[in-house]
Protein backbone atom coordinates (compact mmCIF):
# COMPACT_ATOMS: atom_id res chain seq x y z
CA UNK A 1 0.00 0.00 0.00
CA UNK A 2 2.77 2.42 0.92
CA UNK A 3 4.52 2.24 -2.47
CA UNK A 4 1.44 1.86 -4.67
CA UNK A 5 -0.33 4.74 -6.33
CA UNK A 6 -3.72 5.65 -4.95
CA UNK A 7 -6.39 7.35 -7.01
CA UNK A 8 -9.11 9.44 -5.38
CA UNK A 9 -12.10 11.44 -6.47
CA UNK A 10 -12.06 15.08 -5.39
CA UNK A 11 -15.04 17.41 -5.50
CA UNK A 12 -14.74 20.00 -8.27
CA UNK A 13 -15.10 22.81 -5.72
CA UNK A 14 -12.17 21.42 -3.74
CA UNK A 15 -10.03 21.30 -6.88
CA UNK A 16 -11.04 24.88 -7.67
CA UNK A 17 -10.01 26.10 -4.24
CA UNK A 18 -6.63 24.38 -4.67
CA UNK A 19 -6.17 26.11 -8.01
CA UNK A 20 -6.30 22.88 -10.02
CA UNK A 21 -9.30 23.79 -12.16
CA UNK A 22 -10.80 26.98 -13.53
CA UNK A 23 -14.42 27.29 -12.55
CA UNK A 24 -17.12 29.88 -12.02
CA UNK A 25 -18.53 29.33 -8.54
CA UNK A 26 -21.16 31.04 -6.40
CA UNK A 27 -19.73 29.65 -3.15
CA UNK A 28 -16.54 27.75 -2.31
CA UNK A 29 -16.31 24.76 0.04
CA UNK A 30 -14.95 25.34 3.52
CA UNK A 31 -13.96 21.67 3.80
CA UNK A 32 -11.89 19.65 1.33
CA UNK A 33 -13.97 16.73 0.05
CA UNK A 34 -12.26 13.52 -1.06
CA UNK A 35 -13.89 10.25 -2.09
CA UNK A 36 -12.30 6.85 -2.56
CA UNK A 37 -12.19 5.60 -6.14
CA UNK A 38 -12.94 2.35 -7.90
CA UNK A 39 -13.47 2.02 -11.68
CA UNK A 40 -16.51 -0.18 -11.05
CA UNK A 41 -17.94 1.97 -8.29
CA UNK A 42 -18.82 1.07 -4.74
CA UNK A 43 -19.73 -2.56 -4.11
CA UNK A 44 -22.77 -1.44 -2.15
CA UNK A 45 -26.06 -1.24 -4.05
CA UNK A 46 -27.61 1.86 -2.46
CA UNK A 47 -30.39 2.91 -4.83
CA UNK A 48 -29.91 6.64 -4.23
CA UNK A 49 -26.12 6.78 -4.79
CA UNK A 50 -24.56 7.53 -8.16
CA UNK A 51 -21.32 5.84 -7.11
CA UNK A 52 -23.04 2.51 -6.45
CA UNK A 53 -21.97 -0.22 -8.87
CA UNK A 54 -25.66 -0.50 -9.78
CA UNK A 55 -25.77 3.12 -10.89
CA UNK A 56 -22.46 3.34 -12.72
CA UNK A 57 -22.98 2.36 -16.35
CA UNK A 58 -19.37 2.97 -17.42
CA UNK A 59 -16.05 4.14 -16.00
CA UNK A 60 -16.76 7.80 -16.72
CA UNK A 61 -19.44 8.30 -14.07
CA UNK A 62 -18.05 11.09 -11.92
CA UNK A 63 -21.10 12.43 -10.11
CA UNK A 64 -22.16 12.27 -6.49
CA UNK A 65 -25.16 14.38 -5.60
CA UNK A 66 -25.11 17.26 -8.09
CA UNK A 67 -21.33 17.59 -7.87
CA UNK A 68 -18.63 16.40 -10.26
CA UNK A 69 -15.81 14.44 -8.64
CA UNK A 70 -12.84 14.08 -11.04
CA UNK A 71 -10.33 11.29 -10.48
CA UNK A 72 -6.74 12.27 -9.66
CA UNK A 73 -3.63 10.53 -8.39
CA UNK A 74 -3.27 11.24 -4.69
CA UNK A 75 0.42 12.09 -5.13
CA UNK A 76 -0.41 14.69 -7.79
CA UNK A 77 -3.13 16.16 -5.59
CA UNK A 78 -0.73 16.46 -2.68
CA UNK A 79 1.90 18.16 -4.83
CA UNK A 80 -0.55 21.06 -5.14
CA UNK A 81 -1.96 20.77 -1.64
CA UNK A 82 -2.51 23.96 0.31
CA UNK A 83 -3.96 24.29 3.79
CA UNK A 84 -6.86 26.49 2.72
CA UNK A 85 -9.66 24.45 4.30
CA UNK A 86 -11.03 24.27 7.84
CA UNK A 87 -11.35 20.49 7.62
CA UNK A 88 -10.60 17.54 5.34
CA UNK A 89 -13.43 15.08 4.75
CA UNK A 90 -12.65 11.63 3.35
CA UNK A 91 -15.60 9.55 2.21
CA UNK A 92 -15.11 5.84 1.68
CA UNK A 93 -16.64 3.31 -0.68
CA UNK A 94 -16.83 -0.45 -0.26
CA UNK A 95 -14.07 -2.24 -2.17
CA UNK A 96 -11.34 -4.70 -1.19
CA UNK A 97 -9.09 -3.16 1.47
CA UNK A 98 -10.96 0.15 1.53
CA UNK A 99 -10.47 0.63 5.26
CA UNK A 100 -6.68 0.27 5.00
CA UNK A 101 -6.52 2.53 1.95
CA UNK A 102 -8.54 5.15 3.82
CA UNK A 103 -5.99 5.18 6.63
CA UNK A 104 -3.17 5.47 4.09
CA UNK A 105 -4.86 8.45 2.40
CA UNK A 106 -5.23 10.22 5.73
CA UNK A 107 -1.61 9.47 6.58
CA UNK A 108 -0.32 10.89 3.30
CA UNK A 109 -2.36 14.08 3.64
CA UNK A 110 -0.95 14.57 7.11
CA UNK A 111 2.58 13.94 5.83
CA UNK A 112 1.96 16.61 3.17
CA UNK A 113 1.83 19.13 6.00
CA UNK A 114 -1.92 19.39 6.61
CA UNK A 115 -2.65 20.21 10.25
CA UNK A 116 -6.43 20.72 10.06
CA UNK A 117 -8.77 18.09 11.56
CA UNK A 118 -10.08 15.16 9.54
CA UNK A 119 -13.57 13.78 9.14
CA UNK A 120 -14.02 10.19 8.04
CA UNK A 121 -17.32 9.03 6.54
CA UNK A 122 -17.26 5.24 6.53
CA UNK A 123 -19.43 2.13 6.56
CA UNK A 124 -19.23 -0.20 9.58
CA UNK A 125 -15.65 -1.25 10.35
CA UNK A 126 -13.84 -2.55 13.42
CA UNK A 127 -13.11 -0.50 16.51
CA UNK A 128 -9.40 -0.94 15.72
CA UNK A 129 -9.80 0.92 12.41
CA UNK A 130 -11.63 3.74 14.17
CA UNK A 131 -8.90 4.00 16.79
CA UNK A 132 -6.20 4.11 14.10
CA UNK A 133 -8.14 6.84 12.30
CA UNK A 134 -8.32 8.85 15.49
CA UNK A 135 -4.55 8.61 15.90
CA UNK A 136 -4.17 10.11 12.42
CA UNK A 137 -6.24 13.16 13.36
CA UNK A 138 -9.84 12.12 12.67
CA UNK A 139 -11.99 13.89 15.25
CA UNK A 140 -15.44 13.37 13.72
CA UNK A 141 -17.00 10.28 12.21
CA UNK A 142 -19.68 10.23 9.52
CA UNK A 143 -22.06 7.27 9.32
CA UNK A 144 -24.37 6.93 6.32
CA UNK A 145 -27.45 5.39 7.87
CA UNK A 146 -29.36 7.46 5.27
CA UNK A 147 -32.76 5.84 5.78
CA UNK A 148 -35.15 6.40 8.67
CA UNK A 149 -36.75 2.96 9.07
CA UNK A 150 -35.69 -0.69 8.73
CA UNK A 151 -38.13 -1.10 5.84
CA UNK A 152 -36.60 1.77 3.87
CA UNK A 153 -33.13 0.46 4.70
CA UNK A 154 -34.05 -2.73 2.87
CA UNK A 155 -35.94 -0.99 0.06
CA UNK A 156 -32.96 1.19 -0.87
CA UNK A 157 -30.53 -1.78 -0.65
CA UNK A 158 -28.22 -0.47 2.04
CA UNK A 159 -25.28 -2.81 2.81
CA UNK A 160 -24.92 -4.82 6.04
CA UNK A 161 -28.02 -4.52 8.23
CA UNK A 162 -30.05 -1.96 10.14
CA UNK A 163 -28.88 -3.35 13.48
CA UNK A 164 -25.20 -3.39 12.41
CA UNK A 165 -25.40 0.30 11.53
CA UNK A 166 -26.90 1.23 14.89
CA UNK A 167 -24.25 -0.80 16.70
CA UNK A 168 -21.60 0.98 14.64
CA UNK A 169 -22.98 4.39 15.58
CA UNK A 170 -22.70 3.43 19.25
CA UNK A 171 -19.19 2.09 18.64
CA UNK A 172 -18.23 5.37 16.99
CA UNK A 173 -19.55 7.36 19.95
CA UNK A 174 -17.44 5.16 22.21
CA UNK A 175 -14.28 5.97 20.24
CA UNK A 176 -14.82 9.63 19.31
CA UNK A 177 -17.09 10.77 22.15
CA UNK A 178 -20.63 12.08 22.36
CA UNK A 179 -21.40 14.75 19.79
CA UNK A 180 -18.62 13.72 17.42
CA UNK A 181 -20.46 11.12 15.33
CA UNK A 182 -22.59 12.59 12.55
CA UNK A 183 -25.24 10.26 11.20
CA UNK A 184 -26.26 11.05 7.62
CA UNK A 185 -30.01 11.00 7.02
CA UNK A 186 -31.63 11.60 3.63
CA UNK A 187 -35.06 13.21 3.66
CA UNK A 188 -37.39 12.16 0.89
CA UNK A 189 -36.75 8.42 0.61
CA UNK A 190 -40.34 7.55 1.45
CA UNK A 191 -40.38 8.18 5.18
CA UNK A 192 -43.00 10.21 7.02
CA UNK A 193 -42.08 13.30 8.98
CA UNK A 194 -42.75 11.44 12.21
CA UNK A 195 -40.45 8.58 11.14
CA UNK A 196 -37.46 10.75 10.29
CA UNK A 197 -37.87 12.74 13.50
CA UNK A 198 -38.06 9.48 15.45
CA UNK A 199 -34.80 8.32 13.87
CA UNK A 200 -33.16 11.64 14.74
CA UNK A 201 -34.35 11.44 18.33
CA UNK A 202 -32.80 7.99 18.68
CA UNK A 203 -29.51 9.21 17.19
CA UNK A 204 -29.27 12.08 19.67
CA UNK A 205 -30.27 9.85 22.57
CA UNK A 206 -27.20 7.62 22.02
CA UNK A 207 -24.79 10.51 21.64
CA UNK A 208 -24.79 11.04 17.89
CA UNK A 209 -25.76 14.07 15.83
CA UNK A 210 -27.48 14.40 12.46
CA UNK A 211 -26.23 15.61 9.09
CA UNK A 212 -29.23 16.15 6.82
CA UNK A 213 -29.44 15.69 3.06
CA UNK A 214 -32.40 15.97 0.71
CA UNK A 215 -32.83 13.15 -1.77
CA UNK A 216 -31.29 14.09 -5.11
CA UNK A 217 -30.87 11.91 -8.17
CA UNK A 218 -29.18 13.01 -11.36
CA UNK A 219 -29.38 16.68 -10.55
CA UNK A 220 -33.00 16.87 -9.40
CA UNK A 221 -34.55 16.81 -5.95
CA UNK A 222 -38.26 15.91 -5.63
CA UNK A 223 -38.39 16.75 -1.92
CA UNK A 224 -40.97 19.38 -0.98
CA UNK A 225 -39.12 22.33 0.51
CA UNK A 226 -41.71 22.83 3.28
CA UNK A 227 -41.21 19.23 4.40
CA UNK A 228 -37.44 19.67 4.45
CA UNK A 229 -37.70 22.89 6.47
CA UNK A 230 -39.67 20.99 9.13
CA UNK A 231 -37.00 18.29 9.27
CA UNK A 232 -34.30 20.95 9.60
CA UNK A 233 -36.20 22.62 12.43
CA UNK A 234 -36.56 19.26 14.20
CA UNK A 235 -32.81 18.75 13.98
CA UNK A 236 -32.12 22.21 15.44
CA UNK A 237 -34.54 21.54 18.30
CA UNK A 238 -32.66 18.32 19.13
CA UNK A 239 -29.36 20.19 18.94
CA UNK A 240 -30.78 22.43 21.66
CA UNK A 241 -32.12 19.57 23.81
CA UNK A 242 -35.73 20.30 22.89
CA UNK A 243 -38.28 17.67 21.90
CA UNK A 244 -39.60 18.22 18.35
CA UNK A 245 -42.83 16.42 19.28
CA UNK A 246 -43.83 19.44 21.37
CA UNK A 247 -43.54 21.81 18.43
CA UNK A 248 -44.46 19.85 15.29
CA UNK A 249 -47.99 18.90 14.23
CA UNK A 250 -47.35 15.65 12.34
CA UNK A 251 -50.88 15.50 10.98
CA UNK A 252 -50.85 18.97 9.42
CA UNK A 253 -47.07 19.16 8.77
CA UNK A 254 -46.81 22.53 10.46
CA UNK A 255 -45.30 24.07 13.58
CA UNK A 256 -47.87 24.05 16.36
CA UNK A 257 -46.36 26.67 18.71
CA UNK A 258 -43.62 29.27 18.84
CA UNK A 259 -40.10 27.88 18.98
CA UNK A 260 -38.11 29.40 21.88
CA UNK A 261 -34.89 29.90 19.92
CA UNK A 262 -33.32 33.15 18.78
CA UNK A 263 -31.19 31.26 16.27
CA UNK A 264 -33.90 29.57 14.20
CA UNK A 265 -32.22 30.56 10.93
CA UNK A 266 -29.31 28.29 11.88
CA UNK A 267 -31.60 25.35 11.12
CA UNK A 268 -31.39 26.04 7.40
CA UNK A 269 -27.63 26.06 6.99
CA UNK A 270 -25.87 22.93 5.76
CA UNK A 271 -25.66 20.49 8.66
CA UNK A 272 -22.73 18.19 9.30
CA UNK A 273 -19.26 18.21 10.78
CA UNK A 274 -17.82 21.55 11.94
CA UNK A 275 -16.83 23.60 8.92
CA UNK A 276 -18.87 21.57 6.43
CA UNK A 277 -20.90 23.66 3.98
CA UNK A 278 -21.17 21.32 0.90
CA UNK A 279 -22.17 24.18 -1.44
CA UNK A 280 -24.93 23.10 -3.84
CA UNK A 281 -24.27 19.42 -3.31
CA UNK A 282 -28.01 18.71 -3.25
CA UNK A 283 -29.51 21.75 -4.91
CA UNK A 284 -29.16 24.14 -7.82
CA UNK A 285 -28.07 27.71 -7.06
CA UNK A 286 -31.31 28.69 -8.78
CA UNK A 287 -33.21 27.14 -5.87
CA UNK A 288 -34.88 25.95 -3.90
CA UNK A 289 -31.79 26.00 -1.72
CA UNK A 290 -32.37 23.18 0.74
CA UNK A 291 -29.01 23.49 2.55
CA UNK A 292 -27.78 27.07 2.73
CA UNK A 293 -23.96 27.11 2.56
CA UNK A 294 -23.12 30.58 3.93
CA UNK A 295 -24.39 33.77 5.51
CA UNK A 296 -24.09 35.55 2.17
CA UNK A 297 -26.31 33.01 0.43
CA UNK A 298 -28.78 33.18 3.34
CA UNK A 299 -29.13 36.94 2.96
CA UNK A 300 -29.63 36.60 -0.80
CA UNK A 301 -32.27 33.89 -0.21
CA UNK A 302 -33.93 35.40 2.86
CA UNK A 303 -37.16 36.60 1.24
CA UNK A 304 -37.72 33.25 -0.46
CA UNK A 305 -36.97 31.47 2.81
CA UNK A 306 -39.56 33.61 4.61
CA UNK A 307 -42.22 32.51 2.12
CA UNK A 308 -41.20 28.87 2.50
CA UNK A 309 -41.52 29.11 6.27
CA UNK A 310 -44.89 30.83 6.13
CA UNK A 311 -46.21 27.64 4.55
CA UNK A 312 -45.43 25.70 7.75
CA UNK A 313 -46.59 28.36 10.21
CA UNK A 314 -43.24 29.98 10.99
CA UNK A 315 -42.47 33.67 10.82
CA UNK A 316 -38.87 34.80 10.45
Amino acid sequence: MVNSEIYVRVSIGTLFKLGLVDLKVKETPTSAYLLQYSPIGCRASCGFCLQSHRQIQDTTSDKLGRVTWPVIELSKLLEKWSSVFTRICLQTIIKPGFHLEALEILKRIREAGETKPFSLAITPVSKTILEEARKLGVDTLGVGLDTSTPELFEKWSKPYSWSIYWSFIEKGVGVFGRGNVYVHLIAGLGETLREIVSAMKKIYSIGGRVALFNYTMRGYSPVKIEYYRLVQIARLLLENNLDPDEYIDYEKNTIRKQIPLNTLENAFYTSGCPGCNRPFYNESPRGPIYNIPSRQILEEYREVLKRELEGIGVSM
